[in-house]
């Protein structure tokens, strides 16, 4: 066992506590670039094998020791499209350590935009770039920034580096593992206080274990959703198929990685009205790695019934989420249960056009599901009730 005291334990003790508290990543990011010698990293989680498949799933940049989220979602809007070091990078054997040189051409050093205004900024043009395997998903990407000493990387700090890139890539995945358990910053635990969302928290079975008012309102209603001796099931035969199917994919077999889902339920009509439809919302909660399997909590289902539920201000959602107003709009339409094509329908658009519009908005927060889309949508709905334990 390496001792706490040497470099390399200081660093393994960092990224542990990080890894489960992300405000200590930038601390942790200045302890590396100390003691490895860089002057910026990022650290990701993406998929696909150019821009056009592309996806992001956990981004961090720090320059300095600093997170600069602004970097992290500038880079998606600005630079990613035509960033050449893409698709070299997602082709690089696992655990290869690339300066960044390396995956420009000369001709490119001279015209590129990332090349010339983006690592130059990040302080990033020899830096180190590493793709790390992931057993049970996409890889995780590793960057290293410019090295302080103006002579360059030495060998004893490659081989630092490669000591730590195993422990890197169970930082990126820990973290982003626990991520998916939030919503905005709040909790699974905490979103139960919400008096507009239905909440349900449900066990790796499938039970229910607790819920809040407006859920189990719902539930003895029994419009659209119903208990069955203490599971969820929907009132629709057809409906109940599909609930089924997403469940099972939220709460998989031991060692198969979960998956979230969306999808409506019909609600019983008001008399002489339309029918309602209830937006279902279903999230794995801290399973998307087999060691998380420990947890109690196995997955979060949360409805939105738009028929009860205030209209978000699409100012208060833009300003909020960075958003442009056409963006915004779309976004909240997505997050109250419509789907494209009613979205596009209503709106006058092309189903292609609402899509490149949520595209950006996925760029812009570094995600890549609708429901992750919806969970920062409907998180900023004020919380009032508690809950009600089963």
């Amino acid at each position: 066992m390496k001792s706490p005291r040497s470099p390399f334990g200081r660093i393994l003790a960092a990224l542990h506590e990080a890894a489960l508290d992300g405000a200590r990543w930038p601390a942790t990011d200045r302890l590396i670039g100390r003691i490895v010698g860089t002057r910026s990293s990022g650290v990701a989680i993406f998929s696909g094998t150019s821009q056009a498949d592309g996806t992001a799933f956990f981004v961090r940049i720090c320059v300095g020791g600093q997170r600069r989220r602004d970097w992290e979602g500038r880079y998606f809007e600005d630079y990613y499209a035509e960033d050449e070091r893409v698709p070299r990078a997602l082709r690089q054997r696992y655990g290869r350590i690339v300066r960044t040189g390396d995956l420009f051409t000369d001709a490119e050093k001279r015209t590129s935009r990332t090349y010339n205004e983006l690592l130059v900024d990040l302080k990033a043009q020899d830096g180190l770039n590493m793709r790390l395997k992931n057993p049970d998903g996409p890889p995780v990407f590793w960057a290293l920034g410019d090295p302080v000493d103006p002579a360059g990387w030495r060998p004893d700090q490659l081989r630092l580096i490669r000591r730590l890139q195993p422990h890197v890539r169970q930082f990126a995945l820990v973290s982003h593992a626990l991520a998916e358990a939030e919503v905005m910053g709040t909790s699974a635990a905490q979103l139960l206080a919400s008096s507009r969302l239905g909440v349900i928290h449900l066990d790796r079975r499938g039970r229910i274990m607790t819920a809040n008012d407006r859920a189990l309102e719902i539930l003895r209603r029994r419009d659209g959703l119903t208990d069955r001796d203490g599971s969820v099931g929907a009132s629709k035969p057809a409906e109940d198929a599909e609930l089924s199917r997403l469940l099972a994919r939220a709460l998989p077999p031991f060692g198969v990685r979960s998956s979230a889902g969306s999808m409506t339920v019909t609600c019983r009509s008001p008399a002489k009205g339309p029918a309602r439809r209830l937006a279902l919302h279903i999230t794995p909660v801290g399973d998307d790695f087999p060691h998380f399997r420990t947890q109690r909590l196995g997955a979060v289902v949360m409805m939105v019934d738009p028929a009860g539920q205030r209209r978000l201000d699409p100012d208060h959602v833009a300003a909020a989420l960075g958003l442009t107003s056409t963006e915004s709009e779309l976004a909240i339409a997505l997050a109250t249960g419509r789907k494209v094509r009613d979205i596009a329908r209503d709106t006058g658009r092309s189903e292609d056009t609402v899509r490149w519009h949520l595209k950006r908005v996925y760029q812009k927060h570094g995600i890549a599901r609708q429901v992750d889309l919806v969970r920062r949508v409907l998180s900023l709905e004020r919380f009032g009730a508690g809950p009600r334990h089963r």
